[in-house]
């Protein structure tokens, strides 16, 4: 399922719920990431007080995906979606 998230604030009830759904209490999923149970309770507060990379690590163990979606882009069908993909410029990260 996807849930469209435009401000840091959506994130708290979302990253609670995930949580959740895993079976995960805040002191376990601060043990899979190196973090302490308050560390984890502050996150759920303030998902904005995060990086990118330490949000990307949480969804990671969470086992939930990132994903970029360019809302000014025309929508693409999948038939023409992979001819599209080659015609993007290719480059190395």
């Amino acid at each position: 399922m996807d849930y469209l998230i435009s401000i840091s604030d959506q994130l708290t009830p979302q990253l609670r719920s995930m949580r959740k759904a895993r079976k995960l209490n805040q002191a376990e999923l601060g043990r899979k990431l190196g973090l302490s149970q308050s560390r984890i309770a502050a996150i759920e507060r303030n998902p904005a007080a995060v990086s990118a990379g330490q949000l990307l690590e949480i969804l990671k163990v969470l086992g939930v995906a990132l994903v970029l979606r360019d809302l000014q882009a025309p929508a693409v069908s999948t038939s023409t979606a992979p001819k599209l993909l080659d015609s993007y410029p290719k480059g190395e990260w």
